[in-house]
């Protein structure tokens, strides 16, 4: 095999994407069954089957016979076509498994994420009503069963799936059977051979839960042709080779994950190892050595903290970094790119890149050559820092009702990226800005996203009413997002119209940029920037702890006690409002009348297990609001 061949020609820019043609697969399962024909012997998945083991390895024909097993054994226990099928369980081979057998059954994939309450899992298998579903071990079904009805009827009739080889403790009602996952799928061997698989591309896919920041979730319909149409927009645009190695941590969970890290990679010929511990993630990094990685900016924001502050830890380093980036800097400001990595050239830049960022790139592993950002906006002096480190990485924007990709930087060609942007949008999707739903008169090219085209979802399960708030027309989607297109097509994201709040003097702030730019701050770790209806803006923070106390010590104020009273204490919230109005007065993403009057600390980290984040990592603002509620009243 040559070295970086390409899994299959790039799409041509004027081809119709209405629907399949050619040898376009029509479903995800014949995608993958295509994939497994080219490249059958090779690594699918690395994977640790349990902690302290080494690494295992899978074959793109060893898990198909594994989709198989599983699709006849959905069949036998009575699965039909459009049967949705539940997963309450973490990246793993058994979830790649269980979607695609779904899908050559003609069935739906519905995927939860292990952190969410009980309650939350409850209400999505009352509302999609699986026919089956899986679940990542005993714990997550102990869960399940004193979140459910005690009622059979309100179960999946044909049963659990519970990976692992543990016994069940708790179980659900009489008639719902529980079985171990080797069972099932070596009762999926043995039964009739699953027959001619689903090829209709129409037929709905998979249901996708959104976040629920404000009310339940809702099921996102997205067929096969939807996925796969961003699939196919994508393919071979990027540097991504048949072999590549991908380190794979974004949940499965997630449009974003599911579309891009999962199926995405499947189509290109990439060797997928999954991240198995979050914690360790740097020496797994190292083991694996990934040539592709997607992620989203809270994991680039934390690394550009920790490497800078690394970089400034002493004279010495100092030193040598900013050589390092006075070079890096007049490389790249020569090639006039932005995004892509340039190579060193100068006999003084290649030595300070094999000591400075050559060291940096072996956080990856050492051979991370692309990269993918995104879920939210990536903050351009981050962006500008990973060039500099010597990866390419390239922002996109999208929803779960658009499969997920709209638009990205790096699929247009070398040099085509643009910084402050998401790139231009994917072929065969159209944008329109509608400015109507925008009436700031100081920014009058903005407004809100409007999506036409064949990723554009179905509509959300059992909600018409929701679906036609969204949906102008069938393939055309109001996303709820505000932004701008240049004239040579360049898509802008400024912010969410329902997070955008008008102040006392009629102006508006869109706070989701604003907040991902305290972010770069290292004593930041979360923020939420609010003022609706007051005269000036107010800043919650979380911060992290350990940055905040090296701050204040260094500057002489004590941080005696627990963290609570540190947050608690007003010199210390006086002194961190003082530093971040002194940054946003020097930065240009900020508006004077933007500029938090006020701060609020706060010493828990939001998380889903307190009701303060969603799963997809989105903060709950009414619920921290709640939270603060005292606080808040007693602004000025």
């Amino acid at each position: 095999m040559a070295e970086h061949q390409r899994a299959w020609e790039r799409q041509s820019n004027d081809r119709q994407w209405k629907q399949p043609e050619g040898d376009d697969p029509v479903t995800l399962y014949r995608m993958m069954k295509t994939s497994v024909e080219r490249f059958s012997d090779q690594p699918l998945f690395g994977y640790i089957p349990s902690e302290g083991m080494a690494r295992s390895h899978l074959s793109y024909g060893e898990f198909a016979d594994l989709v198989d097993a599983v699709a006849s054994g959905m069949v036998s226990r009575g699965v039909v076509a459009g049967d949705r099928i539940a997963l309450i369980v973490d990246n793993s081979v058994e979830w790649a498994a269980t979607a695609l057998a779904a899908n050559a059954v003609g069935g739906l994939y519905t995927a939860m994420y292990t952190q969410q309450r009980g309650k939350e899992w409850a209400y999505i298998l009352g509302d999609s009503t699986p026919s089956m579903v899986v679940v990542a071990n005993t714990t997550v079904l102990d869960k399940l069963v004193e979140a459910m009805p005690d009622d059979a009827s309100a179960w999946p009739a044909n049963g659990v799936v519970l990976l692992g080889e543990e016994e069940a403790n708790e179980l659900p009602p009489e008639g719902i059977e529980v079985l171990n996952w080797s069972a099932f799928v070596q009762d999926g061997r043995a039964a009739d051979a699953l027959g001619e698989p689903a090829d209709d591309p129409m037929a709905l896919a998979t249901l996708i839960y959104t976040s629920g920041t404000t009310g339940n979730p809702k099921g996102v319909m997205l067929t096969n042709w939807n996925i796969l149409s961003n699939i196919l927009s994508v393919q071979s645009v990027f540097p991504i080779y048949i072999g590549d190695k991908s380190a794979s941590f974004l949940p499965w969970a997630h449009v974003f994950g599911s579309t891009v890290d999962l199926f995405y990679m499947i189509r290109s010929g990439v060797h997928v190892n999954l991240i198995s511990d979050l914690t360790r993630i740097a020496d797994e990094l190292t083991e694996i050595k990934p040539a592709v990685m997607c992620a989203v900016p809270r994991v680039w924001n934390r690394f550009y903290d920790r490497v800078n502050a690394q970089l400034d830890s002493s004279g010495v380093k100092r030193f040598l970094s900013g050589k390092a980036r006075k070079h890096a800097s007049k490389r790249i400001a020569k090639a006039g790119v932005v995004c892509d990595a340039v190579a060193p050239t100068t006999f003084w830049d290649k030595r300070f890149d094999k000591i400075i960022w050559g060291k940096v790139r072996d956080r990856f592993g050492g051979n991370l050559r692309f990269a993918i950002s995104g879920a939210s906006a990536l903050s351009p002096d981050v962006a500008q820092f990973i060039q500099m480190v010597g990866i390419s990485c390239f922002e996109g924007y999208g929803l779960s009702e658009t499969s997920p990709m709209v638009s990205a930087n790096g699929w247009m060609g070398y040099g085509e990226s643009r910084l402050n942007s998401v790139g231009k949008v994917l072929n065969g999707i159209e944008v329109t800005i509608d400015t109507s739903a925008w009436d700031d008169p100081d920014r009058p090219d903005e407004g809100e996203i409007i999506v036409t085209g064949p990723n554009v979802m179905q509509g959300y399960w059992n909600k018409p009413d929701e679906t036609e708030k969204v949906i102008i027309e069938p393939g055309t989607f109001r996303t709820g997002d505000l932004g701008k297109l240049s004239k040579d097509g360049y898509l802008t994201i400024t912010g969410r119209v329902k997070s955008q709040f008008k102040l006392e003097n009629g102006k508006y702030v869109s706070p989701a940029p604003l907040e991902e730019n305290l972010k770069l701050d290292s004593v930041i770790e979360q923020a939420a920037l609010d003022g609706r209806n007051r005269r000036y803006t107010f800043l919650i923070v979380h911060p992290n702890m350990e940055a905040l106390r090296k701050e204040l010590n260094a500057v002489g104020i004590p941080t005696p006690g627990d963290d609570a009273a540190v947050c608690a204490d007003p010199a210390v919230s006086e002194w961190l409002l003082n530093r971040v109005s002194n940054h946003a007065k020097g930065d240009k993403n900020w508006k004077g009348y933007e500029i938090p009057r006020d701060l609020i600390l706060d010493h828990d980290e939001w998380t889903t297990e307190n009701g303060l984040m969603t799963p997809t990592m989105k903060v709950k603002l009414r619920n921290l609001l709640t939270r603060h509620e005292g606080a808040i009243e007693a602004l000025d």
